[in-house]
């Protein structure tokens, strides 16, 4: 394991506990304490973590911030882009519905629109809940571990639930696009769960609003090369839309 490796662990171990001690990483990892510290003070340096005595807490000002605040957060934007993406939605259809806030906004529409007769499958438990009400359609949520600031599944056991699912569409939220990098999100376990998703879709759609082509997060998604297109609000910069199609990649707005 690689250095950057390493530390890409200790973050996300940071992240899901709020603390993480020195020893423990040490252990877990079979490093010696000091490269822990090393790697601790690497993450500090980048305004990942803060270092405390013993080990490294969550810093105050995360770039995700919980997800009943990120609900909140550009909703205007989210609706409009929920609006376009059900239009790739028909009565029959499989769809998978990743933890994000605007696939959440796409639940509502889907209730909202009279859609019958799907199968809606998701790890999120804000979206099942949310989902629950229209007989005709099938919810299947899949299990996992429970991150509880985000509602959302992952781990082992959502891997081993996807390897027997297989959609008509899949809607992935992000928390950054980059047109050097890909679709990238915040968190390495929901990141695992929607490369595993993406596999299993016949059709692959990224959503996100328009500022979060000005982002980048910790993890890579995928490849737009992996996606059949891409959909945001129309207050996305008409330079930004040309250089993406410039490239072949499809954007709807």
């Amino acid at each position: 394991m690689n250095p950057y490796q390493r530390q890409a662990l200790i973050l996300s171990k940071v992240k899901e506990y709020s603390f993480a001690k020195i020893s423990q990483l040490s252990s877990e990892l079979n490093v010696t304490r000091e490269t822990i510290r090393k790697d601790l003070y690497t993450l500090e340096s980048k305004g990942l973590i803060k270092t405390v005595r013993g080990g490294a807490t969550t810093i105050s000002l995360d770039k995700e911030t919980k997800y009943d605040q990120r609900l909140q957060q550009n909703s205007q934007n989210k609706l409009a882009v929920a609006k376009k993406a059900i239009q790739f939605i028909q009565p029959g259809n499989s769809v998978f519905l990743d933890y994000g806030t605007t696939t959440f906004a796409i639940s509502q529409e889907i209730k909202q629109s009279g859609l019958r007769d799907l199968t809606l499958i998701t790890n999120s438990l804000a979206i099942a809940a949310n989902l629950i009400g229209e007989p005709a359609n099938q919810i299947i949520l899949l299990g996992g571990n429970l991150r509880q600031s985000e509602s959302s599944l992952s781990g082992p056991l959502t891997l081993q639930a996807i390897n027997d699912i297989y959609a008509d569409i899949g809607f992935f939220g992000c928390g950054g696009i980059n047109i050097d990098i890909g679709i990238t999100n915040h968190y390495l376990d929901e990141v695992e769960v929607s490369k595993r998703v993406m596999k299993h879709c016949q059709k692959t759609i990224a959503v996100a609003d328009s500022d979060k082509f000005k982002l980048t997060a910790l993890y890579k998604t995928a490849d737009f090369s992996e996606l059949n297109v891409i959909i945001t609000d129309n207050k996305i910069p008409a330079e930004i839309v040309t250089e993406f199609q410039g490239h072949g990649i499809n954007i709807e707005h």
